[in-house]
């Protein structure tokens, strides 16, 4: 199949996953956690500093450059995007998940791939690592 019909197909999955996912942020498994579907939430809607407000104790400190981690998203997509959809969970119990999220607007030619890696510690859900990329393979690449 060439790309554009890959592109079209992705697309069409997309959306239809997106009218499907319910109350879900990005039509994450069943399993999900409440903390990470509100951290999805917040980068769908460009609160991109709340999203870093929010990511807990491990990244608090971060705040103070939120320019650098932000401020390219604050202008390339102030809007947001239309749709996300999940499309990795890694779970590992007790206190471990990694999700990897795409974001679109029709504007777009690609996705914005979205890598969240959470723990609960002390039963506090908190962010330990996040990164995103237009480019896929970028984000796909830190998997370990």
């Amino acid at each position: 199949m060439k790309a554009t019909g890959l592109a079209v197909l992705f697309s069409v999955g997309l959306s239809g996953a997106a009218i499907a996912q319910g109350s879900l942020t990005c039509g994450a498994a069943p399993d999900s956690w409440p903390f990470l579907e509100k951290l999805k939430g917040h980068f769908l809607k460009a609160e991109y500093r709340a999203f870093l407000e929010n990511a807990g104790p491990m990244l608090a400190h971060e705040i103070e450059n939120y320019d650098a981690y932000f401020g390219a998203m604050d202008n390339l997509f102030p809007e947001g995007f239309e749709l996300c959809q999940t499309i990795l969970v890694r779970a590992e119990d007790p206190a471990f998940r990694q999700e990897i999220v795409m974001y679109l607007r029709d504007d777009m030619r690609g996705p914005i791939t979205l890598l969240l890696t959470a723990v609960h510690i002390r039963n506090v859900p908190q962010l330990v690592y996040f990164n995103y990329n237009s480019t896929a393979s970028a984000v796909l690449d830190e998997l370990k």
